[in-house]
Formats: C-alpha cells, sequence, structure tokens
C-alpha cells in the first residue's frame, strides 16, 4: 500500500512507515518491499538520482511503494526527503530507515516497536531505536539504560525513530553527503538527552561492501588469535569519512568525549588497516590527508571536483 492510500491501523498498533534510500537498485529491493509491507504501514522509496533503474522502480511501484525520485545529493537528502512524503502521506507515529541492501528479519518491525514501548514504559527518553544485529554480527552498545543496551554508534539501516525524535533533534544533515550522517544523528539525540536503544532480536541483513582479508607477505595477519580483515572503498568514499569523521569531533569533543574518542579510535583503526593492507595505499593517503584538512577547515558539502578527480586517479 502507498502512503497516499494508506489507511488508520488499529487504535493500539503504532503506525510504521519504511523510508529505503537507493541509487541504482536492483531487482532484489522488489521482494524486500514485499515483505516490508507484511510490517509497516506503507514503504517509501526514494531514488537519490538513479540513471539506469526505471524498470526495477516500475516494479517497486507495482509492489506497492511509493517512490520519489529526485538529484543526487547524497544519503541524507534521500532519508530526509522519504520521511517528509511518509509524514505528509500518513503521519506515521514511526519510521524505519533502511539502505537498498537490507533486510529486515520477518518480525524486526514487532520487535522494535516492543523496544520503543518498553523502554518509554521504564523512562528512556528514546531517540531511536537501533538493530541488535547486522548480518549475524552483535553491533557494538555503550552501556545500559534502565536495563535497555544503549546503541554505540549504529548505522542508520534498520533505525526506527518516533517522529518525535525528528522534532526535537532536526533532520539528518545535508552538507555531510555521505558517511558520518548517522554518527553525527547520534550524537545531537545524546547530547539532548535522548538514548539510542537496541531493540533484541531486531536481525538485519546488511551488505557490508568489499570486506578483504589482512595480508601480509601471502599470509594472512591476525592479532590476538584473530584474522584481520578490512572494508575496502573507493578514495573518494574515504575521504567523506575522514573529513566527517573530523567534523564530529571537532564539533562533539567537548560536549561528549568519551563517545568521540571512542568512536575517533575505531575510525583510525580502519583507516590504518586500509593504508597497510590496500593496492591504492597512496590514493587512500591523499584522500584521507585531504579529508582531515577540510574537517578541520569546516568544509562540508560535495567534494571539491578537482580533488575528486585526482583521487579517482
Amino acid at each position: 500500500m502507498t502512503v497516499d492510500g494508506a489507511v488508520d491501523p488499529p487504535v493500539d498498533a503504532a503506525l510504521v512507515v519504511a523510508v529505503i534510500a537507493c541509487l541504482e537498485p536492483r531487482g532484489g529491493l522488489v521482494q524486500v518491499v514485499v515483505d516490508l509491507l507484511h510490517q509497516v504501514e506503507a514503504v517509501v522509496v526514494v531514488d537519490d538520482g538513479s540513471v539506469g533503474a526505471a524498470d526495477v522502480f516500475a516494479a517497486l511501484e507495482a509492489a506497492g511503494a511509493s517512490v520519489v525520485h529526485q538529484p543526487n545529493a547524497g544519503i541524507a537528502a534521500a532519508l530526509n526527503a522519504g520521511i517528509d512524503q511518509a509524514r505528509r502521506g500518513c503521519a506515521p507515529e514511526l519510521v524505519l530507515t533502511l539502505d537498498q541492501d537490507s533486510r529486515p528479519a520477518h518480525d524486526y518491525v514487532e520487535r522494535a516497536v516492543g523496544t520503543w514501548r518498553e523502554a518509554t514504559r521504564r523512562g528512556v527518553a528514546v531517540a531511536f531505536v537501533a538493530a541488535e544485529s547486522y548480518s549475524g554480527h552483535r553491533a557494538p552498545t555503550d552501556g545500559v539504560v534502565h536495563g535497555l543496551a544503549r546503541a554505540f554508534d549504529p548505522m542508520q539501516s534498520g533505525w526506527l525513530v518516533p517522529v518525535s525524535t525528528f522534532d526535537a533533534v532536526g533532520a539528518l544533515e545535508e552538507d555531510l553527503v555521505i558517511d558520518g550522517v548517522d554518527s553525527e544523528f547520534t550524537i545531537r539525540c545524546r547530547t539532548l538527552g535522548l538514548d539510542p536503544v537496541v531493540g533484541p532480536g531486531c536481525d538485519l541483513e546488511h551488505g557490508q561492501g568489499e570486506r578483504l582479508p589482512a595480508v601480509l607477505l601471502g599470509h594472512r595477519v591476525a592479532l590476538a588469535g584473530q584474522p584481520l580483515s578490512w572494508n575496502r572503498h573507493p578514495p573518494v568514499r574515504v575521504y567523506y569519512m575522514a573529513r566527517n569523521g573530523t567534523l564530529l569531533t571537532r564539533r562533539h569533543l567537548l560536549a561528549q568525549p568519551r563517545w568521540v574518542l571512542r568512536r575517533l579510535g575505531q575510525e583510525t583503526r580502519a583507516h590504518l588497516l586500509r593504508l597497510a593492507f590496500s593496492p591504492d595505499r597512496a590514493l587512500l593517503a591523499r584522500a584521507i590527508a585531504a579529508g582531515w584538512r577540510d574537517g578541520l577547515a569546516g568544509r562540508t558539502g560535495r567534494i571539491a571536483p578537482a580533488l575528486g578527480r585526482r583521487l579517482r586517479g
């Protein structure tokens, strides 16, 4: 059912709309929408400037999704557009945000709504409910609030967000474009006293990108008996990671030092692994250095065209 054609849910049910941001989606997204419509009232799919997926978007509409097309502007702009469309269409109580390569478990929404209700009953000011695991890997947590695990720095795919959170905190920051958008929203929530909580049993299958083993001189590298691996990203994407991570550190270190330093440590480790094991480490080093420079200068928005061309080799 589309947003515009949504019907009122039972009085005791929470009205949930899913928003999916996508770029050049594949046909598998159609089945995700079909499955989601068994869990939510409506699905909004936002096309972030695709050029070759008209057949997929037609199939998504035929499956019951409401599709919004807009020029490429990044993940935050796409999600914001979908959230606005959802709120205009049927005034949901909660919004489920998803990436195109995510597939929530069949009971994901039921469990997430239950967590939200229970957390609220216990007196938690809930920012959003986040996934407990991504593709079988448990998400990092940050202590406990009223007996519920607090999410540390969860990726936005799988967030169940009360619309009251957007009213209090504002929209996702579009000037970041990509990477760090979820972290920036999370830290804004925490600064305002809203807690991101983990939904027990909320399992999400999520594409992890190209994850490669750490290999040195033909041998797999391990640390404390555990084989190391690293996520491979193009240099332009790494630029945004470095820049936006630096922006977050500058903005929030004094207000949330423990959270910021923990995130900074994780990001630094990821950069070191890339520089150690990637064959294009020279371009990555330039991307990281440029990102740090622009982050320290407070620059946001899209990467400068000339820099983008250099980082693409």
